[in-house]
C-alpha cells in the first residue's frame, strides 16, 4: 500500500505550516459506497455518504464516504457555533462572536486544502446544509414558522477521514487531512 506524499515531502509542508492530505489508493471491486458505509460508520455520528446521480437516473463518477470530524459548526437563526472538539466532547459548541454566514465564511477559508492532481474533489474540507430558513440570513423574510423540529438551520462537519469511490477506475481513495499544529512535529 503506497500512502502519498512520500514522508521527505509531507515533512517539509508540515514544517513549513502547510495543510495537506495524506491518502491511499485502494481497489474497490468487493465493496460499493453502502457496504463499505455500513461497516466503516457501523453507526458513528456525525457521518456521511455522498452518491453521485446524474440527471436523475444515472450513476455519477464519485461517492464519497466520510466520518470522524474534527470539528463542527452549526447555526440556530442568526447565531454559530463551533465545536472544535467534536471527537473529544460531542457537546463542547462554543458560540462563535460573528454571524453565522461570516463565521462559515472563516470557517472555509481555515479549511481550505489544495488537492494534488487527479485527487477526487471533495477529498477535503466541509460537508454539510444550510436549510431554508437560513435565506433569512440573507433577506428580510417574515418569520411566522414555529420551530417543531429542534434541528440546527445549517450544519458542517470537517471529517479527518473520507473515501472516496470512483466508478469508472473500480477505486477507493482513503484520505485524512493533516494540519500543522503548534507543539507537534510532524
Amino acid at each position: 500500500m503506497e500512502i502519498k506524499p512520500d514522508f521527505t515531502s509531507f515533512k517539509q509542508n508540515y514544517e513549513n505550516g502547510i495543510s495537506q492530505v495524506l491518502s491511499t489508493a485502494l481497489t474497490a471491486d468487493l465493496d460499493t459506497p453502502v457496504s463499505a458505509f455500513l461497516k466503516i460508520a457501523d453507526g458513528m455520528p456525525n457521518t456521511y455518504l455522498l452518491e453521485s446521480v446524474e440527471g436523475g437516473a444515472v450513476r455519477g463518477r464519485y461517492s464519497f464516504l466520510g466520518l470522524k470530524p474534527d470539528l463542527i459548526w452549526r447555526c440556530f437563526g442568526d447565531r454559530a457555533e463551533l465545536n472544535r472538539r467534536a471527537m473529544a466532547d460531542a457537546d463542547a459548541f462554543v458560540a462563535e462572536k460573528d454571524a453565522p454566514l461570516e463565521s462559515l465564511k472563516k470557517l472555509m477559508a481555515e479549511s481550505h486544502i489544495t488537492l494534488p492532481d487527479n485527487m477526487p474533489p471533495m477529498s477535503a474540507g466541509l460537508v454539510g446544509y444550510m436549510g431554508y430558513d437560513t435565506v433569512r440570513l440573507m433577506e428580510k423574510l417574515p418569520d411566522s414558522n414555529k420551530d417543531e423540529l429542534g434541528v440546527p438551520d445549517g450544519i458542517f462537519i470537517r471529517p479527518t477521514v473520507t473515501a472516496s469511490f470512483d466508478t469508472i477506475a473500480d477505486t477507493v481513495t482513503v484520505v485524512t487531512p493533516v494540519r500543522p499544529e503548534d507543539g507537534i512535529s510532524a
